[in-house]
């Protein structure tokens, strides 16, 4: 039988048309389906990479890193304290970089620094800080073990906690409410297991977490934040001493000069900013009076003599700052000025 033929013209210029070779009608279906499910697979693909990436969303950053785990970790080391170990050894060559506290790590406990380098760099709130994280982690390490022993635990496992319990409790129980506690749960693993001790165990265990769950969090912060504390210690340091100002308030073109005192660190004053930040030159003050808010943006020029910058208040004001250092910080003999409360100008 003969196929059945067709013929398609295609117009290649004005008024002129060239007919194509014959195909068959069964050929030219299978070519029209092929196009469409090319079209239908590649199309929306290709509008699909046209789009932009939506962009990622704003989230909270978790920091804290996973304590528990830590203390589990390093479960070996933290139960043979501190009688076969340091905590600073261990924090400077464990736990603190497993705790993201890199530079705490490298800091506590170096050599060769002078009493001065001491104390600007805080170390001895630093060491004691440290001390009392390893510490915190060491008594959550013995909770989780304590719970860990259940019923069906083994005499090995229980002299084991035992002889922990002996080495540790001192160590725990210094300045801390702990020793009831720990008193209870060394007469709790010196008896045999059963199901009605299990829950005073377990008790007695949660008691111990909670103190070390509080402690590991609150110390960690602490050291978290030195590196802070310690940019504002040399702030402050360097802004104490009583200087000049000379304020221009363009909302009604007044001048006035006023002295202005600022304590050094650890010195509580009324007449004090409520808040001082000091970032290398930058110099942030934020004063609250009856008057409202004033907060004064300055930097230091001149060697740290001079202080420049400029000032906004909620009673409309906004101006200019120049202050002179006239005098240091407090004298020798600890006389203290005090200096006049400031006003929104």
């Amino acid at each position: 039988m003969p196929l059945i033929a067709a013929t398609v013209a295609i117009p290649l210029v004005p008024h002129m048309e060239k007919a194509v070779s014959l195909m068959p009608i069964h050929t030219v279906h299978t070519l029209l389906i092929a196009c469409c499910l090319t079209t239908m697979f590649t199309a929306p693909a290709a509008v699909r990479a046209e789009e932009p990436a939506s962009p990622a969303q704003p989230t909270l950053a978790n920091r804290l890193p996973a304590f528990q785990e830590v203390a589990r970790t390093n479960a070996g080391p933290l139960s043979a304290l501190p009688a076969q170990g340091d905590a600073l050894t261990l924090f400077k060559t464990v736990i603190g970089p497993q705790l993201g506290l890199n530079d705490a790590a490298m800091t506590v406990g170096a050599k060769g620094l002078t009493p001065a380098m001491n104390k600007e760099l805080l170390i001895g709130d630093l060491t004691r800080s440290v001390n009392e994280l390893v510490r915190g982690l060491a008594a959550w390490q013995l909770a989780q073990t304590t719970k860990d022993l259940g019923a069906n635990s083994t005499p090995e496992q229980r002299e084991a906690l035992q002889k922990q319990l002996d080495a540790q409790t001192v160590w725990f129980s210094e300045n801390t409410m702990l020793e009831p506690a720990l008193r209870r749960l060394s007469t709790l693993t010196k008896e045999a297991p059963t199901e009605d001790a299990a829950p005073l165990l377990g008790g007695t265990a949660a008691q111990i977490e909670a103190w070390a769950m509080d402690t590991v969090h609150r110390e960690w912060f602490r050291i978290y934040n030195w590196k802070d504390q310690v940019r504002q210690q040399r702030g402050l340091v360097r802004l104490c001493g009583t200087w000049q100002w000379s304020i221009h308030n363009h909302q009604n073109h007044r001048e006035e000069k006023t002295a202005v005192i600022f304590a050094p660190p650890g010195a509580v004053s009324a007449t004090s900013p409520a808040e001082i930040i000091v970032l290398g030159d930058s110099v942030y003050l934020r004063w609250e009076t009856r008057a409202g808010v004033q907060e004064d943006s300055l930097l230091f020029s001149g060697e740290g003599q001079r202080l420049e910058g400029t000032f906004v208040n909620t009673a409309g004001g906004w101006g200019s700052i120049t202050g002179k250092r006239t005098a240091t910080c407090f004298n020798e003999g600890g006389n203290k000025s005090l200096s006049p409360r400031r006003q929104h100008h």
